[in-house]
């Protein structure tokens, strides 16, 4: 699929689970949208972190992965307590998540109009998730690991 696209789908699953949230009648309806959290948390984060490692400079993948955490789980999630809860307080939980998932899809269509845009995108023409040198690397290293036995 390539990053670019995994990165799309896990910004749409996001929407599917808000309007979950925002429609369920039922405490059970919402075991849908819980079960698809570990999915879409996952595909989020693997591409979150290749985009990191592509655009660190050499020898800077720690600090650009350390800076990713910090921004979604320092930043990202303290903003969305504090404007979830405002827009709670003031529209009411329903009306919260259509809010929240109608913004997501937005964005999600503006994600997409970028990568359709950026000349090196993989929207398009997908390529694998893994760059090469690190391919080698791995199978370099798994070389060596089974010549010690």
């Amino acid at each position: 699929l390539g990053a670019d696209r995994v990165l799309v789908l896990s910004l749409l699953s996001y929407v599917v689970r808000f309007f979950i949230y925002a429609f369920m009648r039922n405490p059970y309806h919402g075991l849908p949208a819980e079960a698809m959290r570990g999915l879409t948390f996952a595909a989020f984060w693997s591409t979150g972190t290749i985009y990191a490692h592509r655009i660190s400079p050499p020898g800077m993948s720690a600090t650009m992965l350390m800076f990713l955490n910090a921004m979604y789980g320092g930043l990202g999630q303290s903003l969305g307590a504090i404007i979830g809860g405002k827009l709670q307080s003031k529209f009411g939980t329903v009306q919260t998540f259509v809010y929240s998932g109608i913004f997501d899809f937005c964005f999600v269509v503006l994600v997409v109009m970028y990568l359709h845009v950026r000349k090196e995108s993989s929207f398009r023409d997908p390529k694998p998730m893994m760059p090469s040198d690190m391919t080698t690397k791995l199978q370099t290293k798994k070389k060596r690991f089974y010549n010690i036995f």
